[in-house]
């Protein structure tokens, strides 16, 4: 049998290997540890991963954070495994602002409040601020998102919402560095009667679903951030005569983006959008949903739970949505999905620092 030179080795077998198995061949040797290290060779690595549409779900409960299988868009019974923070910490007191394959956008709320991205997976980390201030956070003042530029550097959309304003930051893993971007004109969106969402990446452009109050009817914006120019500018929410305005819920399917749509009072109706260009379109609508019982707004899940969606609407309840079959098969590919106390990732060996 002819044998197999390193670099087939690498590409065809070691790139498909859970992130587990990479870090023990890592101990092989030095060059064994080098080769798997490369930033080529972790992309490659999360390519792989990607492919296999097999996901884990993170989420933050009272007592632990734990980490669930999810494999063709079902949570695998029985897979639940809980993990340990770099710092000890109150697992609420977490929130996750964005999640980019394994990499989380974290805020820690304790004695110094800091913002951390982390890899669950290694439990890397690397904090990109300490420097909030001390009455707290809510993530109704802070969002942001992890993409990759044009030159394939891993960067950080960091939206700060201080006295009205917003601000805008971008953190460059490879310079380790942190530079401010200019954010719209002539808008009020640093208002405390906004609230922002967290940031969902689609192709090349991060979404916010940016809302003028969560508990009554008011104007609702989508705010997309280009990040090859690292612009930002306004979208439509889809508002229609079949829709009232409504709570919203960003996801990203096969890298579309996508949006849950909960409307009340009159009827509970949930839908979700696919955005074509600057243009919404209904690709389902959901029968098989309810109300359920109120739960406070810093405990929101916002995450599948057992082939159940968990939303909110625009009046302050919760709703889950059970899927059906046909459901299923289509969000069985969703990419991502994030809140403030969940998240889709895949296991890879990205690094949060360079």
């Amino acid at each position: 049998m002819e044998a197999i030179d390193f670099d087939t080795l690498v590409v065809e077998v070691l790139s498909r290997l859970p992130s587990k198995s990479i870090c023990q061949f890592k101990c092989v040797s030095k060059a064994w540890c080098a080769e798997l290290s490369t930033n080529q060779f972790v992309m490659l690595h999360c390519v792989c991963l990607n492919k296999a549409k097999n996901r884990k779900l993170i989420s933050l409960n009272d007592m632990s954070i734990d980490v669930d299988n999810v494999i063709c868009g079902k949570i695998e019974f029985g897979s639940t495994k809980s993990i340990s923070f770099p710092f000890e910490t109150p697992p609420l007191s977490l929130c996750f602002l964005s999640s980019l394959d394994v990499l989380l956008l974290v805020f820690m709320e304790n004695c110094i409040s800091k913002l951390i991205l982390w890899n669950p997976t290694t439990n890397w980390y690397t904090i990109l601020s300490d420097d909030y201030p001390k009455h707290g956070y809510d993530h109704e003042y802070d969002t942001g998102a992890i993409y990759y530029d044009q030159s394939n550097d891993l960067k950080v959309l960091h939206i700060k919402r201080r006295y009205n304003n917003v601000f805008a930051s971008v953190y460059s893993r490879r310079f380790g560095i942190s530079r401010d971007v200019e954010f719209l004109n002539a808008t009020n969106f640093g208002s405390s009667s906004y609230a922002w969402s967290v940031g969902t990446l689609s192709a090349k452009t991060v979404y916010f679903i940016v809302s003028q109050s969560w508990w009554v009817i008011g104007k609702k914006f989508i705010i997309a951030f280009d990040v090859l120019s690292e612009t930002f500018k306004l979208i439509n929410f889809p508002l229609s005569k079949d829709l009232i305005p409504s709570q919203g819920h960003l996801i990203t399917l096969n890298r579309k983006i996508h949006m849950f749509v909960v409307s009340e009072p009159e009827e509970l109706i949930v839908e979700l959008f696919k955005l074509d260009g600057e243009v919404w379109h209904k690709v389902l609508s959901f029968q098989n949903s309810q109300t359920v019982s109120f739960q406070s707004r810093r405990h929101q899940p916002h995450i599948m739970e057992y082939n159940t969606w968990i939303l909110m609407s625009e009046w302050g309840h919760m709703v889950t949505v059970k899927l059906t079959g046909e459901e299923l098969e289509y969000l069985q590919d969703v990419d991502t999905f994030n809140g403030v106390n969940g998240a889709l990732f895949i296991e890879t060996i990205i690094s949060p620092f360079s």
